[in-house]
């Protein structure tokens, strides 16, 4: 387990609504399996039920959560007791070991005081072995808690239920995730609103877990097909060994510090999208159709924002898995056939939230890499196409403001909030549709939507100096400081907005009058300035960013991309000094990301900082380059060849600004490949 014992879960797990330090909770699963246990500390706000500097321990949780600002769904407490029974969690909360409790991918290790027992868990895709010894025998228990639990059977040898628990709404009305579980003992039972308790009097209680979405039919089949024969010891094993597969991908030589990070944001690129289908009797994947509430047919994913992930783990994900890649756009496909839009957001059905669409980035690039061919390629093309040419401005699906924006060639303010957002990712999103269309040789189409893809020189004010916000009338916004976060914009001001054209930074040159590179060396040196504008309060974002005391707010997925851009540029030694400055912001703490990580997306920045490139505009098959963050990488690619990356032999006088994606995935050492 060479690898696998850098991963710290822990990494970015201490937050609050009012600062991230990556939003997250520790994980045990099986790299984007189906279920997810963590610890629950805290409840006190049920999105942000674990804390890394607890004492205090509630249970273990079954959860679905992709970001606190989702919510979590199909959620479930598991928890051992002595006693008389306690269920609510004022009242069965005790102290744990906090320092001496055991945390990693595949494994969970902890000891709870007042009731002087030891957990243990193990991942399978579908559920868990969980194991509870007791310090003797008596009256010990194993119960399972929910806000919405319903307790279908318990028998003697099944216990199943399921639970409705879910925070955003879904079009059919109800999501039940069924659970089916059996102990190891016997044991007599007692049923409770939302709980259900099983009695025992052996030290040692294992509980074996299996969940579905389908039906508690296919609960008891994933239990027979992943649990019936499997110790903790087994299930531990398989997880761990699967994790290291993955890891060991890429080896890395640094220091220790460098190599926990790494691993770990490595570790947290392989946790999302989720799988959200099962495998029927006949071996066929079935998922359940959140639209109409019945089992479909086929692949489906989960638990992913597009809006984020787009950026860097999917050009990630194109390099290292393919094969994982071309199966989630599969699963995004069915889900366009299924509601007649593709998705923005999945948790697990589409969440209208974020500008535009960004799927389209997603899509496209799986179609101009080749990693969809075909007729899939050809469907997903007519799926592009018709949420590029579709208006639904009120439905919660597709763009906002896309009727305005065909009218007028942006999103007027008085049309939608954050107009200047919406305008520059459907004018992002028209090039990616462009992409594809130019590869699958639909030269009408790619003509016109490259045509739309230069819609954001509409919203430049060249006085300012800023993308602004217009009326129909073609007016600005009267009032404007550029230090004004939300309104026109998402998550930020003018200044980490203005540079979201990913597709064409030459362009944008020009409208600075080729002194692009001169502004974003404004916006580097400028305090952390921020007024907290239509908001109306302070925000984690506007936060996050002070205390990273840059105006370029790494801290938040827009800005990504804007260290790039000196590269772009032709400058790829600023680049490479303002990458590693904000890859410094990585540690290898509870503090360790800089802003949200978001579904590994900022986990992807930092690996493709490391590497030494970053790709400015998925769906244009090449990457921008720096200089890498490690001393030196071994990368094993998708298509099976192996990429050399050695920091010390690079020059940056003599350093391309680009390498095509073809090139890179040709393997070798890459500075050979890279140097004038």
């Amino acid at each position: 387990m060479e690898k696998y014992r850098y991963v710290n879960t822990r990494l970015g797990t201490c937050n609050s609504p009012r600062f991230s330090n990556g939003n997250l909770y520790p994980v045990t699963a099986v790299p984007h399996g189906m279920a997810f246990f963590t610890l629950q500390t805290e409840n006190f706000n049920p999105r942000w039920f674990y804390s890394p500097r607890s004492k205090s321990f509630e249970g273990i949780r079954l959860t679905h959560q992709p970001s606190p600002w989702m919510g979590d769904y199909g959620n479930l407490i598991v928890t051992g007791q002595r006693g008389n029974l306690l269920l609510s969690e004022e009242e069965r909360w005790s102290c744990y070991d906090n320092e001496g409790c055991v945390l990693e991918p595949a494994y969970m290790k902890g000891f709870v005081y007042r009731d002087r027992y030891t957990f243990e868990l193990a991942p399978v895709n579908c559920g868990a072995v969980i194991r509870f010894t007791f310090s003797e025998e008596g009256c010990n228990r194993v119960n399972l808690i929910g806000d919405d639990v319903t307790v279908l059977e318990c028998d003697g040898e099944w216990v199943t239920g399921y639970t409705n628990k879910t925070a955003n709404p879904v079009p059919c009305g109800e999501i039940r995730e069924y659970f089916a579980a059996k102990l190891n003992v016997p044991f007599t039972y007692s049923v409770h609103p939302n709980a259900i308790s099983l009695l025992a009097r052996e030290k040692r209680l294992e509980l074996k877990l299996a969940t579905s979405f389908l039906s508690v039919e296919q609960a008891k089949r994933n239990y027979r097909r992943e649990l019936e024969k499997t110790t903790l010891e087994e299930a531990r094993r398989v997880a761990a060994d699967e994790w290291e597969r993955y890891l060991s991908l890429i080896d890395i030589e640094d220091d220790e510090e460098k190599k926990a990070v790494f691993y770990t944001c490595m570790y947290r690129s392989y946790l999302f999208p989720r799988k959200f289908y099962e495998i029927d009797e006949s071996g066929k994947p079935k998922h359940i159709n959140l639209h109409t509430g019945k089992i479909a047919d086929g692949i489906m994913y989960a638990d992913n924002g597009f809006w984020d992930t787009y950026r860097t783990l999917f050009p990630y994900l194109s390099l290292i898995d393919t094969a994982f890649y071309r199966e989630t756009a599969e699963g995004f496909y069915n889900y366009y056939l299924e509601s007649g839009w593709l998705p923005k957001w999945l948790s697990p059905a589409n969440v209208c939230c974020m500008p535009g669409m960004l799927i389209e980035a997603v899509m496209a690039d799986a179609v101009v890499k080749e990693i969809v061919t075909g007729e899939l390629a050809e469907n997903i093309y007519t799926a592009l196409l018709h949420d590029g040419e579709c208006g639904s401005d009120t439905s919660g699906y597709g763009r906002t403001g896309a009727l305005a924006y065909r009218k007028y060639g942006y999103v007027p303010y008085t049309v939608a909030k954050e107009s200047v957002n919406e305008t520059l990712d459907c004018c992002y999103g028209d090039y990616c549709i462009a992409m594809a269309a130019e590869k699958l040789g639909h030269k009408e189409d790619a003509a016109r939507y490259f045509g739309y893809a230069k819609n954001y020189r509409n919203l430049f004010d060249p006085i300012s100096g800023f993308m602004r916000g217009k009326d129909e009338n073609g007016a600005f916004r009267d009032r404007f400081d550029r230090y004004d976060w939300g309104g026109d914009y998402t998550e930020a001001s003018a200044w980490q907005s203005s540079f979201a054209v990913y597709h064409d930074i030459a362009g944008l040159n020009e409208l600075y009058g080729g002194k692009l590179a001169q502004k974003i060396d404004e916006l580097m040196r400028e305090p952390a300035y921020y007024n907290v504008g239509s908001y109306g309060k302070e925000i984690h974002e506007m936060s996050e960013m002070a205390d990273e005391k840059s105006l370029c707010a790494i801290s938040n997925q827009p800005s990504f991309h804007i260290p790039y851009i000196y590269s772009e540029l032709g400058d790829v030694k600023k680049t490479a000094e303002a990458v590693e400055k904000f890859a410094n912001l990585f540690r290898n703490t509870f503090e360790g990301f800089p802003g949200d990580e978001d579904n590994g997306s900022m986990s992807s920045w930092y690996l493709l900082a490391c590497l030494g490139f970053y790709q400015m505009s998925p769906s244009r098959a090449d990457f921008t380059l720096s200089v890498p963050l490690v001393k030196k990488a071994t990368f094993k690619l998708a298509n099976g060849n192996v990429l050399v990356i050695e920091r010390d032999r690079y020059d940056v006088s003599r350093m391309k600004n680009k390498i095509s994606y073809a090139e890179l995935m040709q393997g070798g050492e890459l500075f050979k490949k890279i140097h004038k």
